[in-house]
């Protein structure tokens, strides 16, 4: 009895502190919303206690105070490249606060980017295909690669194309380095092929009979040119070359049918290869040149 009166308590004796799990278990909503409070006052950027805080806060019947830590936790999420985790947790959260604009908005950039990551995982697989057959030590790695990507990825012909058509159209062709003043293509030839420019720049030029070149164009990242020769069967209307080192994705008779062979929407890739019909304003321009100079 004196022992239990004066003496020292065990430990086992002592009550134990509960945990915020505890607490949420006895629905003691306040004092677990307390208890997140405090941990996230240390560490606000801790997903999983926002998460749980939001959680909570529906529980205890204050959905409203509920959603801007949900809308932080699904930005993290779309932000760290998890869109399939945000875009799941604004489906939840839109059921809670339905037509609300962020979680629309959020949820629509979560989508755009899912898509955008969908496009650049399949056009990289079509620029280390184009790789194939080529020498292992002049081949681009996958850094390399994914830094031509975010050149090229911006420009008109890429933007025109989903990720399964790219994959289709950079897999077909080969990727060719350029050394400044390499010819790829002889005013006159009939060879069939087109050029897309991955890095550096081409230019067209003609020779009127003087032995001085004229430039006619100069063409940049994303530009294709060749598209008469290749889908029209027409001769080269100049000469185009190498202007600095470049890279060119060279796509031939037998890479466009492999591209177009199942191809879900054909029209949507030849549309593209010639929707800025370069080589016709060349020919244009050589035909009034050459007729000046008659």
């Amino acid at each position: 009895m004196i022992k239990r009166l004066f003496g020292k308590r065990d430990s086992h004796d002592l009550p134990k502190e509960l945990t915020i799990e505890d607490l949420i278990v006895l629905e003691r909503w306040d004092e677990a919303i307390a208890q997140l409070q405090i941990r996230l006052h240390s560490n606000p950027n801790d997903l999983h206690a926002n998460l749980r805080l939001a959680e909570v806060l529906v529980q205890a019947g204050k959905p409203q105070s509920a959603l801007d830590r949900f809308l932080f936790v699904a930005e993290a999420y779309t932000d760290d490249g998890f869109y399939d985790k945000a875009i799941a947790l604004l489906s939840k959260i839109g059921r809670l606060a339905p037509g609300e604009s962020a979680i629309e908005t959020q949820m629509r950039k979560a989508q755009q980017l899912k898509m955008l990551e969908h496009r650049r995982s399949l056009a990289l697989e079509g620029l280390l295909a184009a790789q194939e057959g080529r020498d292992p030590l002049a081949r681009l790695s996958l850094l390399d690669a994914q830094k031509l990507w975010q050149g090229i990825s911006p420009t008109d012909f890429v933007l025109r194309l989903s990720g399964e058509q790219l994959k289709r159209v950079f897999g077909s062709s080969v990727l060719l380095h350029l050394d400044p003043g390499r010819v790829v293509a002889e005013r006159g030839s009939r060879e069939e092929c087109l050029f897309i420019v991955a890095t550096g720049e081409l230019e067209a030029l003609v020779d009127l009979g003087d032995g001085r070149p004229v430039l006619l164009r100069e063409f940049g990242i994303g530009d294709v040119v060749g598209d008469r020769a290749l889908l029209e069967h027409q001769e080269w209307p100049a000469t185009y070359r190498a202007k600095q080192p470049s890279l060119v994705f060279r796509l031939d008779a037998n890479g466009l049918a492999k591209a177009l062979e199942g191809n879900p929407d054909p029209r949507l890739l030849l549309d593209a290869l010639r929707s800025r019909r370069h080589d016709h304003d060349v020919a244009a321009t050589v035909r009034k040149l050459v007729g000046s100079s008659a």
